[in-house]
């Protein structure tokens, strides 16, 4: 007699030392809607070798039986696609191990060079504080070693004077604030000009700065997505812009 089989899915290895449940989907025929419909049932089968993983397709085989509830046994692996998923989550973990130490080892480089940078902004800030009270103090009330360790401080910053005619030292705040101005000096220019631009009596002008950025044909193009593509055009080049559109700005100023 032929015993019976399935193709059926490891869902779990489960606790118990070579038992996995299998899940196996078969077609049943239901005498109340008058169909067939796909019926899921869970078998705990007994796997020998401990070799199927969770998410492997198994075929499985009526066994004599090894337990109250374990009549199956594994007969086949059909795909090993649980292994598959192991390995990958193996070295997935490994992978992300190591990205971790990358970030980590860029974080603690940042660091230290901040600390330098802070290190020899504090220098810097505490020699012209030494060159400051050098310049209060009576020049008779200083010794040798101190007049001679401003000369060399001096030198080392290419200070003629005091108080220095030039930045000694850039901060960052005040290129941040130069680049804000420019930003907004930028964004300032850029709407009146754009309207101005979108006017029938441009529009030969603007077609033709179209066919030089726009991969399409400004005929094809709406009138919204020319008026973003002109927009981005003038944030992106705005010396360029300011040559090409000069008439258009000074008119747009005189109003």
């Amino acid at each position: 007699m032929a015993r019976q089989n399935f193709i059926g899915l490891v869902v779990s290895q489960g606790k118990m030392n070579k038992t996995v449940k299998v899940q196996v989907e078969r077609k049943t025929f239901n005498r109340i809607i008058n169909k067939e419909i796909m019926k899921r049932k869970n078998f705990l089968v007994h796997d020998e070798g401990n070799i199927a993983r969770e998410g492997d397709i198994v075929r499985i085989e009526a066994c004599r039986p090894l337990s109250a509830k374990k009549n199956f046994a594994i007969a086949e692996i059909r795909k090993n696609k649980g292994s598959q998923f192991a390995k990958y989550d193996q070295v997935a973990k490994q992978q992300v191990l190591l990205e971790e130490n990358v970030k980590t080892k860029e974080f603690l480089d940042r660091r230290a060079k901040t600390e330098l940078e802070i290190k020899n902004n504090s220098s810097l800030i505490s020699d012209l504080s030494f060159i400051a009270k050098g310049v209060v103090t009576a020049q008779g009330e200083l010794s040798a070693e101190e007049t001679e360790k401003i000369a060399q401080i001096k030198e080392k910053y290419g200070i003629k004077s005091w108080p220095p005619q030039k930045e000694v030292l850039e901060l960052e705040i005040q290129t941040l604030k130069e680049k804000v101005r420019s930003l907004q000096d930028t964004i300032d220019f850029v709407d009146p000009v754009l309207s101005k631009l979108m006017e029938e009596e441009y529009a030969a002008r603007v077609d033709d700065l179209l066919k030089e950025v726009s991969k399409k044909e400004p005929s094809e193009l709406k009138k919204g997505v020319k008026k973003n593509i002109l927009r981005k055009y003038l944030l992106k080049n705005p010396e360029a812009a300011r040559e090409k559109f000069r008439d258009v700005i000074e008119q747009v100023k005189s109003q």
